[in-house]
């Protein structure tokens, strides 16, 4: 089996984001890794990374360009429905927007989709309803 090892996020503002999704999911730092391009959180086994824009050049990659759409959306799970409406309050005070209230999918999941800071999708999803 293969497992996800790392996402990451390019921004101009790497550091504020990162710090967002610290406060906002309870990220623990892996300090080890902290650089001036990069800041990378543990999400269980998997790292969520925040890179400058300066890594695009680094890792030979093209930036992405506005108008492009979404091509990312991090998934959180919630243990339970109550956590997740939390969440969305804390999110929406640490300056992310709504995209969806929450809602029940057809798969009966009890999710919201929101941005974070820099305009990237972020679900929420209970699957324990």
């Amino acid at each position: 089996m293969n497992l996800l090892m790392q996402v990451s996020l390019f921004s101009e503002n790497f550091i504020e984001l990162s710090e967002f999704y610290r406060d906002c999911f309870d990220l623990t730092e892996n300090e080890g890794l902290r650089s001036d391009v990069f800041r990378g959180y543990m999400s269980g086994e998997c790292m969520v990374g925040f890179s400058a824009l300066a890594a695009y050049e680094m890792l030979g990659l093209e930036p992405r360009k506005p108008g492009d759409g979404d091509q990312t959306a991090f998934t959180f799970k919630c243990d339970s429905k109550e956590a997740l409406d939390a969440i969305v309050e804390k999110a929406k005070g640490l300056g992310a927007t709504m995209v969806q209230e929450q809602f029940m999918t057809y798969y009966h999941w009890y999710m919201a989709v929101m941005r974070d800071p820099d305009g990237n999708a972020i679900r929420l999803a209970c699957t324990e309803v």
